[in-house]
């Protein structure tokens, strides 16, 4: 990858024929959300196909419809055979040189997931890291490299969000979820290297859709919700679609809830076949605990003096601990065929969420060696955020001396800023010491007080410009991709400590931190197509991601972490089927990463390099008729390979990436003319590996966690009930206890326990 650099160091739809009845009917119902199993055949999407699209690995641009860019496009049960995610265009995921994972809404609501966790559980090398009291958005272990700040996370092409404690996600608002392997910079810009997930938003249907559910669960779990779309009467060019929840449950933490409401009305305006714009909005409020539940292994993984602590315990303070964080949003997607095999498209979204946190973090430095009990810092956490995202390009498709060419060329830009206020317990942090927490017997009495002073504050913008171009070639069975883009970023913090009762200048003192940089990106691919659905490629790719935290002894700023992969595989879908099968192998490096500057404390030098290396196998398939299939294999070896600052690191494991990773999901729906007919069965296992922390020193067991589903057509009972669905969906079903890497060496983040719950759906 190239790459300039000037761094600077300064002192840094609704319908019209709506009535308020039916509006009312859908307040009663919930205003919620549900995993409910449709009342439809086994293979069908539970938005309906879109009017006029063409067969799945048959399509051209010029045939192409604008509702044939719609998310379900190529999407039959379980099974997707297009993706957007991938390429910027509507385009073959066999064609498409790299691995490309799709969680369909069909799988996503047999599987009962309410989580982004739970959704990519079955997805090869991706690892989440759970949270049990609900804290922030989810982080994501890619490839082996760790994703978070929403690094890796889109919603229709554009960048998520910017930090974990200002955005999260509510799977119910989407139709499909896209995960791409592997370095993709040059198709989106900064991010890290081992790939994103792309949620793509449910959107207006020209056919008729309706259901509404109610659900209860354990863990006094209370939720409601519907999915309301199809024409607006008397305006046939127009289509609506509004989808929403509201949920009241505790979680698997005492006194911490999991509360939110979440509605997303869409409409879209088609005034002919070749264009068609969608206005998106969005609005969501979390409730949840301030607590991060930062666990000692001792006492979690190991036991203490004492033995283990109970699954429930609370590391805060029950009386203060809260947390809430509200999401709003609207933008546009607009699609315009201008020529034949010419399209134009357009995505943009603007957001704002604010962020408040009466939160409890652990102070493992002042954590007593016994680990009988856990230190503690309550602190004040006020944030709020803005965001401006585009992405403009042209999609087209030309042939020049026998070559077909598929070509994408644009230019996206995004425009973020955050402020972000904390305030610490008078004496922070030297009385840090004092407040601890017995976890084997908590009585939670801490004297909290704060000054009135705000004791840090910061303000963060980032803006990223970039210009793009890909060519698909075709020629003879061959398939040649080459892809290359240009970002342009400007980054700013000013950060602001002031803590009057310590005469640490480190801590009383305004700071500015600043760069500006460019950086070139690449891909490069073959791949060649033979009979029988089958289709090798190897490809190699880049990415950047830049670095704002810390400096150079000499006052300059940190270059961008930047990384290369080298992956093969091959793509298998047998003609006749509805199935797709992936295998690849991959090899990433991934340099500049920082490490402390031996003889300059407080700075930073970049000579670390780190590597990941794996072998992927996945498959989904509807094997035959009522049966679905999911499964995925995933061997992943990473290592530390340089490390000038402790040459001791070298040769350790990467954080929370597991050796070796194995699951499988399979569903049936009985005939429904058969005895059993109208029932439908589900269940799935999921093991994980061994994994470590960043210093190789916590060793944190596999586990395997079971999930299961079953449903029942209530039509099977009495034709009267068409349309009402019950499911019982469980995850962990036998309640395994297992954990995940935690924010500091010694500490880990207990895993999602059992979880069931029933649903009963309508659709019409």
């Amino acid at each position: 990858m190239a790459r300039s650099i000037s761094a600077h160091h300064g002192a840094r739809s609704l319908r019209a024929g709506l009535t308020a009845g039916i509006a009312g009917a859908a307040l009663l119902a919930g205003l919620g959300s549900a995993w409910a199993q449709a009342s439809k055949p086994p293979n069908a999407s539970n938005t309906p196909t879109p009017v006029g699209a063409a067969a799945a690995g048959s399509v051209t641009l010029d045939e192409l419809s604008v509702e044939a860019q719609a998310p379900t496009f190529g999407t039959t049960g379980f099974v997707a055979t297009r993706s957007t995610a991938g390429m910027k265009g509507n385009d073959s995921i066999l064609e498409t040189p790299a691995t490309v994972s799709v969680i369909t809404r069909e799988e996503l609501d047999v599987r009962g997931v309410q989580d982004l966790n739970t959704a990519v559980a079955y997805t090869p090398n991706v690892q989440a890291v759970d949270y049990p009291g609900g804290q922030g958005g989810p982080t994501f272990t890619l490839r082996g490299f760790n994703a978070n700040n929403f690094d890796n996370v889109y919603e229709d092409g554009l960048r998520y969000g910017f930090n974990s404690f200002d955005q999260n996600v509510e799977p119910y608002g989407y139709e499909r979820i896209d995960v791409i392997k592997g370095p993709i910079s040059v198709l989106y810009g900064a991010g890290q290297p081992g790939g994103i997930v792309n949620l793509a938003s449910k959107r207006p249907t020209f056919t008729p859709f309706n259901e509404v559910f109610l659900q209860g669960g354990n863990r006094n779990r209370i939720q409601a919700g519907f999915d309301l779309s199809g024409p607006v009467e008397g305006a046939p060019q127009f289509a609506y679609r509004i989808t929403g929840l509201v949920r009241s449950a505790d979680s698997q933490v005492k006194y911490t809830p999991d509360d939110r409401t979440f509605i997303a009305p869409a409409v879209t305006w088609r005034p002919d076949s070749d264009t068609s714009l969608t206005v998106l909005a969005k609005y969501a409020e979390y409730r949840g605990g301030g607590s991060e539940q930062s666990l000692p292994i001792v006492g979690s993984i190991i036991p203490s003096t004492r033995g283990f602590y109970q699954r429930d315990v609370f590391v805060g303070q029950p009386n203060f601990n809260t947390g809430l964080l509200e999401n709003k949003e609207i933008g546009y997607i607009l699609d315009h065929t201008f020529a034949p095999g010419w399209l134009f498209h357009s995505a943009f979204r603007a957001y704002e969420t604010t962020s408040k946190y009466q939160a409890v973090g652990a102070s493992p430095a002042a954590t007593p060696a016994s680990f009988l009990a856990v230190s503690v810092t309550p602190y004040l956490r006020d944030q709020s955020s803005q965001g401006l995202l585009a992405d403009n390009h042209v999609e087209g498709q030309f042939d020049t001396l026998g070559v077909q060419h598929n070509v994408v060329f644009g230019v996206d830009f995004q425009n973020y800023y955050r402020r972000d206020a904390r305030t610490y317990p008078n004496g922070y942090p030297l009385a840090v010491a004092n407040r601890s927490i017995d976890l084997y017997d908590p009585t939670y009495n801490l004297a909290i007080a704060f000054p009135q002073r705000t004791n840090f504050s910061a303000r963060a913008t980032q803006q990223q410009t970039g210009a793009y171009f890909q060519d698909q070639m075709k020629w003879n069975g061959f398939i040649l991709t080459g892809s290359v883009r240009n970002d342009w970023v400007d980054q700013r913090i000013t950060s602001v400590f002031n803590f009057p009762n310590l005469p640490v200048a480190t801590l009383n003192r305004t700071t500015v931190d600043q760069q500006s940089f460019s950086a070139l990106s690449y891909r490069a691919a073959l791949g060649y197509e033979f009979a029988y659905g089958i289709v090798p490629y190897a490809s190699y790719s880049t990415s950047f991601n830049p670095q704002i935290a810390g400096q150079r002894a000499d006052g300059t700023a940190l270059s961008p972490r930047e990384a290369s992969q080298v992956e093969g595989g091959v793509k298998w879908q047998p003609p006749g089927s509805n199935a797709l099968y992936t295998a690849s192998y991959f090899e990433i490096t991934q340099t500049n990463i920082p490490l402390a500057d031996p003889l300059n404390p407080g700075f930073f030098i970049q000579t670390g390099e780190a590597v990941a290396k794996g072998f992927e196998l996945e498959g989904k398939a509807n094997l035959f008729e009522g049966f679905n299939l999911v499964f995925g294999f995933a061997h992943l070896d990473t290592k530390v390979t340089k490390n000038q600052s402790d040459p001791t690191l070298i040769g350790n494991r990467l954080a929370n990436a597991p050796t070796n990773t194995v699951s499988l999901f399979a569903d049936y729906a009985f005939p429904f003319a058969s005895p059993l007919g109208g029932l439908r069965a589900g269940a799935g296992v999921r093991y994980v590996g061994a994994r470590t922390d960043a210093t190789n020193v916590d060793h944190i067991p596999g586990y395997a966690l079971v999930d299961a589903s079953v449903s029942y057509d209530l039509a099977r009972l009495d034709p009267a009930w068409k349309g009402a669905v019950l499911s019982v969906n469980a995850t962990n079903l036998f309640d395994q206890r297992y954990f995940t890497s935690g924010f500091y060496t010694g500490y880990v983040f207990e895993g999602f326990r059992r979880s069931v719950f029933g649903t009963l759906t309508y659709r019409w």
